[in-house]
């Protein structure tokens, strides 16, 4: 087994040149891929092992399927000669990933891709006065090492003075896969695609797209900053993971927030009707409802959470209204009859108003 003990492999936390294109690269995918995804138990990794990793768990949490990117900002072309060193590399961490001791399942399986911004065009030797060329690009974004013409793996395989592939490595470059990523070559540009892909993954089902790519690059950048265990680079190593759960629910989150803004707008002056809130508090009183919804997430907000358990173990109340209105006003007075609490009146009805909404979209 290979025990990869490295300094280098805390390098990407020491040099963070480039580690912009990786991360907006991971969100690129993480986004091209959501709907296929969406609901499986996965995990992303950067800066260990390789570039960025997705890893990929069954129903007996253990891992099924690897994904890992070496992913490059270009500004030229790729020829095979200035790839070959990576896809050596690429070799190796296919075996280290064989090698690691997480636990895999029987159908365990790894594609390991170099993905670039920029063409990759890979020849031939002269093969009877014929050279035989693969081009990745935006006309044809992915290409599996299987699916390359024999000639130009011979090629590949021939290596250089530099660079030779030995045996072990001649069979795990098998796992390879080129790709195109459709990013622009400026930061600030990409992560306006990434706005743009967000409004086309989600559409309408969340308000604030630049929010939520916002919030998923907070995460990444706390995940890359956190140094390896030991210098050793694990699969298993959950400080340097970002999981499913937690990308769930920052989309979950924005969502149901999208949905209270939906009601407020719509529903507003019942509710005020019905709460008997005066035009001078409603705008305290909508920013008490907005901001309850991401404190019904917090342990530390002890209020909130005891009345959304209050409307969670009422639910029966739901089945007794047709109005929006009367349906929260019961559960403002029923709170009040059995239960005591620190929040002045204006903010007690205002979480009692986001309670509502949480709960009822789940009913």
């Amino acid at each position: 087994m290979t025990k990869n003990t490295d300094i280098s492999v805390n390098s990407g936390v020491h040099n963070n040149v480039g580690m912009e294109f990786q991360k907006h690269c991971t969100l690129y995918l993480l986004l091209d891929n959501y709907q296929t995804i969406k609901d499986k138990k996965y995990f992303i990794i950067l800066e260990h092992l390789e570039d960025i990793v997705f890893g990929y768990i069954d129903k007996n949490n253990l891992l099924e399927e690897i994904e890992t990117f070496q992913a490059k900002k270009a500004t030229n072309k790729w020829s095979l000669n200035k790839l070959l060193e990576i896809l050596k590399k690429i070799t190796e961490v296919s075996q280290t990933i064989l090698d690691d001791p997480i636990p895999k399942s029987t159908s365990f399986s790894q594609t390991n891709y170099f993905a670039t911004n920029n063409t990759i065009e890979l020849k031939s030797d002269k093969i009877k006065k014929v050279t035989y060329t693969e081009t990745i690009n935006e006309t044809k974004s992915d290409v599996k090492y299987s699916d390359i013409d024999v000639n130009i793996k011979n090629k590949i395989l021939k290596g250089n003075k530099n660079v030779t592939f030995s045996k072990i490595d001649k069979i795990n470059i098998k796992t390879l896969s080129l790709k195109f990523v459709d990013l622009t070559r400026t930061s600030r540009n990409q992560i306006e695609q990434l706005y743009g892909k967000s409004k086309v993954i989600f559409g309408n089902d969340i308000e604030d797209h630049k929010a939520a790519i916002d919030t998923l690059l907070f995460y990444l950048k706390s995940i890359e900053s956190k140094f390896n265990q030991g210098g050793i680079a694990l699969l298993s190593d959950k400080t340097k993971r970002i999981e499913s759960k937690e990308i769930n629910k920052v989309f979950n989150l924005l969502t149901k927030r999208k949905l209270a803004y939906d009601f407020w707008r719509e529903k507003e002056k019942e509710i005020c009707k019905a709460l008997k809130i005066t035009f001078l508090d409603r705008t305290q009183f909508e920013l008490h409802y907005l901001n309850s919804f991401d404190k019904f997430k917090d342990l530390n907000e002890s209020e909130h959470k005891k009345i959304f358990d209050f409307i969670e173990n009422n639910k029966s109340i739901f089945g007794k209204h047709y109005d929006e209105g009367d349906c929260i006003l019961e559960f403002y007075i029923e709170f009040n009859k059995t239960k005591t609490t620190t929040l002045r009146d204006l903010q007690l009805k205002a979480v009692v108003s986001a309670g509502f909404i949480e709960i009822k979209s789940t009913i």
